[in-house]
């Protein structure tokens, strides 16, 4: 009926029942108890407002009433009702935590106020209750974002860390996409970037995703979601590519699914490229929180891919500087002229019949274009002179591989190319040079340039053969050395994949 449920308790029942109609026409909900343990038990099987008990009870006295009823609800109101009022009585009642008293027999104007009081002192005592309980949902609610907040730091940081302990670009690629995979759970993955010649952007690391459409895939800035976010410079949340009006028609990008995160990659207010993520393993669309944890994450690896870039060009740079010298050499003698391009191009197949990494095929690649550069400190009469080497110009010949170490060692970023250009000349016996090593000892990648550098020395006219062998010739040398100058596993790759070398040039 009412908003507030009263609860009477009186051994006299004309004085309860007096009691319960006076509430009942104030229009409260009114419950009447002879007892004192009446009126706990109904405590404790429905909630009261409010409660007027006698101050003396048959069973218990008021004040015990008020404490087990204190006991059940803290904020309960109770009002001690009695016809004996005395300063004692009033104040023991009032300090075990009673609201107020009333004299029996009520006077009504008294009653109704003491009650009316009761009733919005109840109503304080509620609203004070619920809002203390909604401040401890508030902070419990803060508290779990601060501590998301810092856990999306730490990662932030963990990433950043990770993602700059490398200066080889794509290792740095490699690692955002695996981090952000794994971090957000997702199953694909895909970081762009910008091509400036061709205009248009291009999948340079990616999880998820078939390598078909990695290797082919070409993303134009004008009709693509990627180009949106590209030519905005502004990550994007879409719960359901379908429905947003933005996109609905520009999804060509085949490996978008309805609910993804697109995010630009800027450094010094340069857009460089884009970060995609989608499918989540959970199925469930990304949040918002994701959405800023991604933003967070792009602004720390786009420094660390700039990093990288910079890294390379200077790189590439020095390399350029060095295949000057190593081209230098060459030029010197018609013979070996395409020497190093040749090598390249052998071991290049060898490394990839062996099915190496990318990171190894790349520093055989290198230590192929600088192999020879040692050759710069060696005599030109030495280099070109058509007959037989005496021992004195044999020792200084086999110098020039420690002579190409001594000159890139300096370059602390090609130490892996320097240790290959370094064993090239090593027999897998221990019977090459300059060191005399033997087996596993030997460097892979100079195991495989020392075959590639021998079969183009073997099929290349030389100062000391005017008539160089013939490749299939050349095969059966390179069968005969096996065990003693080749390591027999390269040879194996090398007689699997010789019609790839009968392409080469």
């Amino acid at each position: 009926m009412g908003d507030t449920n009263f609860l009477v308790i009186d051994d006299e029942p004309v004085i309860g029942e007096i009691t319960s109609t006076i509430l009942k026409r104030m229009g409260y909900d009114a419950t009447y108890a002879l007892l004192g343990e009446e009126g706990v038990q109904f405590a404790t099987k429905q909630p009261f407002d409010i409660v007027i008990t006698d101050l003396r009870l048959p069973d218990m006295d008021g004040i015990r009433v008020l404490e087990r009823l204190k006991a059940i609800d803290p904020d309960i109101v109770v009002i001690i009702s009695t016809g004996y009022p005395s300063f004692e009585s009033v104040h023991a009642a009032l300090r075990a935590g009673a609201y107020d008293y009333v004299s029996k027999p009520f006077e009504s104007t008294e009653f109704s106020f003491v009650i009316q009081r009761a009733v919005s002192y109840r109503k304080i005592l509620i609203a004070n209750k619920n809002l203390r309980a909604e401040l401890a949902d508030e902070n419990l609610r803060l508290e779990h974002k601060v501590k998301a907040r810092t856990a999306d730091l730490r990662l932030v940081y963990h990433i950043a860390r990770r993602v700059s302990s490398s200066l080889e670009l794509q290792v740095v690629l490699n690692q955002i996409v695996d981090l952000i995979s794994r971090t957000l759970k997702v199953e694909t993955c895909s970081l762009l970037m910008f091509n400036e010649e061709s205009g248009d952007l291009s999948i340079r690391a990616a999880q998820g995703l078939p390598d078909e459409i990695v290797k082919t895939t070409r993303i134009s800035l004008s009709d693509t979601v990627s180009g949106w976010v590209f030519r905005q410079g502004e990550a994007i949340l879409v719960e359901d590519i379908e429905k947003d009006p933005r996109f609905s028609r520009r999804n060509q990008e085949r490996y978008y699914t309805n609910s993804f995160i697109s995010a630009p990659l800027i450094v010094k207010d340069k857009v460089i490229g884009v970060i995609n993520v989608n499918n989540r393993k959970t199925r469930e669309p990304f949040t918002k929180d994701e959405l800023r944890l991604i933003k967070a994450i792009t602004r720390e690896v786009a420094i660390a891919i700039q990093n990288a870039e910079l890294f390379r060009t200077l790189e590439e740079s020095y390399l350029q500087t060095i295949k000057t010298l190593t081209s230098v050499i060459d030029a010197k003698d018609h013979y070996t002229f395409t020497h190093s391009e040749n090598v390249t191009r052998y071991a290049l197949v060898l490394a990839n019949e062996l099915k190496l990494p990318f990171q190894e095929i790349d520093d055989i690649r290198k230590a192929c274009q600088l192999h020879d550069l040692g050759k710069i400190g060696i005599s030109d009469y030495i280099l070109t002179k058509p007959g037989k080497l005496t021992d004195d110009e044999w020792r200084e010949m086999k110098q020039h591989p420690g002579k190409a170490e001594e000159i890139l060692k300096p370059l602390s970023f090609l130490s892996n190319v320097v240790r290959l250009v370094g064993q090239h000349h090593e027999c897998y016996d221990g019977h090459g040079y300059p060191y005399g090593l033997r087996g596993e000892a030997i460097a892979l990648g100079a195991r495989i340039i020392a075959l590639a550098d021998s079969f183009d020395a073997m099929t290349s006219k030389r100062p000391y053969r005017n008539t160089p062998m013939t490749k299939e010739q050349a095969v059966e040398e390179v069968k005969r050395n096996a065990g003693t100058q080749f390591d027999p596993g390269i040879v194996a790759a090398f007689l699997s994949s010789f019609d790839k070398f009968s392409c080469c040039p």
